[in-house]
């Protein structure tokens, strides 16, 4: 007897442990406003060239194949809808772009929409643009490196293909990072669950869906990663934020590669979102 009231007890204990260490997610109307409010804490200082607005909106399929997504003027995802009515992107301040770091000056140049840019960014110029595609070339401020991103749908699996070339400007060799980042929101929700594996960075809420980055080729991978904060990583010091697994947090994902660049080189990285 005496046994069984002790293991209920424990039990008890441990469920209650277990409730607070994971508070519910919140689903009110004015709990998820509040908490989507609250990201703009985050951004950083962002140049005049830095935007969350919406350029160039690609649609395609119907039911669970329909994807609709759009780029701004400088090549970010800033909304991304798979089926129709499932967000992952656009909502509260929208959180989505690239990074690059020059390891051999710790120079970083990243834009991470409405999470502000590094502002040492040249004027983004777009290059060219189809009915399924769209290529923005930038230029760091130094004029040592040139990124081409070229960002295309595939109607066919539902994603978007992002394909990112840098080129080296310079004389000298250099090793440099490369990586793609969003703030993940599903369904407008700014708290989510993360977790990552070498080749994906996967932010969902159990049960509803999810926005997974995908590795498809490209330099030395160092993975996905996933962090507890909505904001874009450092492209130099990548590990300041990561974590996994995490539950109800208000986080983002990332792709991350090596990449050595000898002078005058280009070489891509290659991602994919989709979702799950």
């Amino acid at each position: 007897m005496k046994k069984a009231l002790l293991a209920v007890t424990v039990l008890a204990l441990a469920c209650a442990a277990f409730g607070q260490a994971r508070a519910p997610r919140s689903t009110t109307r004015e709990s998820q406003q509040a908490a989507l409010e609250n990201q703009t804490r985050f951004v950083g200082n962002a140049s005049v060239d830095a935007t969350s607005v919406c350029k160039t909106t690609f649609t395609s399929g119907t039911g669970l194949k329909f994807l609709k997504y759009c780029v701004s003027k400088n090549g970010n995802i800033v909304q991304f809808a798979n089926p129709k009515g499932t967000e992952y992107i656009a909502a509260g301040t929208i959180g989505e772009g690239y990074g690059l770091c020059d390891f051999d000056s710790s120079t970083q140049y990243y834009d991470y929409a409405g999470y502000g840019d590094s502002g040492n960014w040249q004027p983004s110029a777009q290059v060219s643009k189809t009915a399924t595609a769209i290529q923005i070339k930038r230029t760091t401020s130094d004029g040592n490196y040139t990124l081409t991103q070229t960002l295309t749908q595939d109607a066919t699996n539902a994603l978007v293909k992002v394909s990112m070339a840098v080129k080296n400007n310079t004389t000298a060799a250099h090793t440099i990072g490369v990586l793609r980042y969003a703030d993940v929101d599903v369904n407008g929700v700014a708290n989510n669950d993360f977790d990552y594996t070498l080749h994906t960075a996967l932010g969902y809420i159990s049960e509803q869906s999810g926005l997974e980055l995908q590795f498809v080729s490209g330099g030395a991978l160092n993975g996905g990663f996933t962090q507890d904060a909505p904001n874009g990583p450092n492209p130099c010091q990548f590990f300041t934020q990561v974590i996994a697994p995490i539950a109800n947090e208000d986080g983002s994902i990332f792709m991350q590669y090596d990449v050595s660049l000898a002078a005058g080189a280009t070489k891509t990285v290659v991602m994919n979102y989709r979702t799950f």
